[in-house]
């Protein structure tokens, strides 16, 4: 019986110390996803300007947490939610965008660069868009400068 406690306190301890290094691994792995995701995005609003030949516009709503792709009239292509209730669990607080709506015009060139970060917990990750349609997912700081390394 003694054995059994002892074994059963050894895991404890051990369960115990795993839950912090799981919980740094799951915010790691939910802002390189919503890094990703919000990457994935930006292609695509690419892409639907080439197919449809008809300006884009890419909002990032930092109070629904959300990114929609949208024509002038307002039809709504494609959206993404990147807050709570999704898988990313983000909020306002972790999102930090240069801009938060962009034109996207055919032939495929957007009005302005941007980019955006996710950060939370010492973690971070950088989407840059460059006006000719690079998409750009970073893991440092020094994407600032213009130095990338993939995340």
């Amino acid at each position: 019986m003694l054995e059994l406690l002892l074994v059963l306190g050894m895991m404890s301890i051990i369960g115990m110390m795993a839950i912090g290094r799981t919980s740094s691994l799951m915010t790691q792995w939910r802002l390189t996803r919503a890094a990703q995701a919000y990457g994935e995005e930006l292609q695509s609003a690419f892409a639907l300007v080439g197919r449809s030949r008809k300006p884009m516009t890419i909002t990032l709503d930092t109070a629904k947490m959300e990114v929609r792709i949208r024509d002038r009239n307002g039809v709504v292509y494609r959206r993404r939610n990147l807050g709570s209730t999704s898988a990313y669990k983000l909020d306002a607080a972790d999102v930090t965008a240069s801009r938060l709506v962009l034109e996207v015009f055919p032939p495929g060139l957007a009005a302005d660069s941007m980019s955006v970060e996710f950060s939370r917990q010492g973690r971070y990750r950088r989407v840059r868009l460059l006006r000719g349609g690079l998409v750009q997912v970073c893991s440092n700081h020094a994407s600032l400068n213009g130095v990338c390394v993939p995340a």
